[in-house]
């Protein structure tokens, strides 16, 4: 009976994040004995890595693929797949997503309707959706997310993610250093409204965004040493939703306004960027009601990436960013964060805005 009081979770046993991490794709299909596998992948990041995955499994001869192009990353994409997998292609053992975030959400969604075992084979590092259970996909312009499945093998190939667009790497930044306000915001909900906390999921969340930005002054992800913390610490945030069992470990104040963005679809920002300069709002913030946190770090270490930290590098006007802030007040009620215990108001973030440089 004691066995109640626990949950059971569902951890990726093979992650490899290395140089000509690739190759080890066989062993990891080897090590499930999987006979029938879909490849998930798109039209870019087949030429990326979708062939070489293709010929790698079928090369030892003992295991069928049937690989599936998509063009536009949906739900109704993942419908499709598995209505033509149903039809034409019978069982098959596992799902391996080859591409970036939107690609590998369909992989995710896919692998899960199926009850499928899942590989993933990230081509890029924009946010940590890498390894989470979650997908998130836009309908009508406005994100949403949903129940997906957890990888069982992860192969990053450093090779592959460090010929990604340099901008994904800055995004995937961006997404991995709120993860140290969005704990914040946790905290805040232990204390005011008596939410669960889970110190090790917490720090699992926080210690590789700790680490990196110990290091701001010489941060470089075309360096392989930090690419591979970078890779790292967004396959933990993954990890540590699914630990947890929702987002709270990686999602807060700083997500809420990304997400505002979204929905009064401002700017052309990537969700890192958007996170990104969130998090340099909402740590400024924290460092004004409460004393904790330096925003002046967070702020100098996107701009040694060049990461975007101003409203006009992505594309939002002063009035726009306050009305995006106002907004996220109303995003997710429900999940404490400063946004609700302090309840800023328009002028609060019009200082904050001033004195974080963010409009100038």
């Amino acid at each position: 009976m004691i066995l109640k009081h626990f949950k059971q979770i569902l951890l990726p046993v093979d992650v490899r994040i290395h140089r000509n991490a690739l190759e080890n794709i066989s062993k990891a299909v080897s090590r499930y004995d999987l006979k029938n596998v879909v490849i998930v992948t798109g039209i870019l990041t087949n030429k990326i890595a979708g062939i070489d995955v293709e010929k790698l499994l079928t090369g030892s001869g003992k295991c069928m693929t049937n690989k599936f192009i998509v063009k536009t990353a949906s739900r109704e994409a993942a419908k499709k797949i598995e209505q033509e997998i149903r039809g034409d292609f019978g069982d098959y053992d596992a799902v391996v997503g080859v591409g970036g975030g939107k690609i590998l959400d369909v992989a995710k969604v896919v692998a899960y309707h199926s009850n499928s075992l899942l590989i993933n084979v990230p081509t890029n590092a924009a946010h940590d959706g890498i390894a989470s259970p979650l997908a998130s996909f836009k309908e009508k312009g406005m994100p949403i997310s949903i129940k997906a499945a957890s990888p069982i093998s992860i192969i990053a190939d450093l090779d592959i993610i460090r010929k990604s667009p340099v901008r994904l790497l800055r995004s995937g930044y961006g997404d991995l250093v709120s993860n140290l306000v969005e704990v914040k915001d946790w905290v805040l909900g232990v204390q005011k409204i008596d939410e669960d906390y889970d110190e090790i999921v917490a720090s699992i969340s926080t210690m590789p965004a700790m680490l990196l930005l110990r290091s701001a002054e010489d941060l470089d992800f075309r360096d392989f040493d930090y690419l591979k913390l970078l890779v790292r610490g967004l396959i933990l945030g993954g990890l540590a939703i699914t630990m947890y069992g929702t987002s709270r470990p990686v999602s807060g104040s700083a997500h809420k306004f990304s997400h505002a963005l979204d929905y009064l679809r401002y700017g052309k920002g990537t969700h890192g960027e958007q996170v990104g300069i969130g998090t340099i709002i909402m740590e400024y913030l924290h460092q004004h009601y409460y004393g904790k946190g330096d925003w002046e770090l967070i702020k100098y270490s996107l701009e040694k990436i060049l990461a975007p930290t101003t409203a006009r590098e992505i594309g939002v006007t002063k009035e726009q960013m306050i009305e995006a802030l106002m907004h996220a007040k109303n995003i997710r009620p429900s999940r404490y964060t400063i946004l609700e215990d302090q309840n800023p108001s328009r002028k609060d973030f019009e200082i904050c805005l001033e004195k974080t440089g963010i409009t100038k």
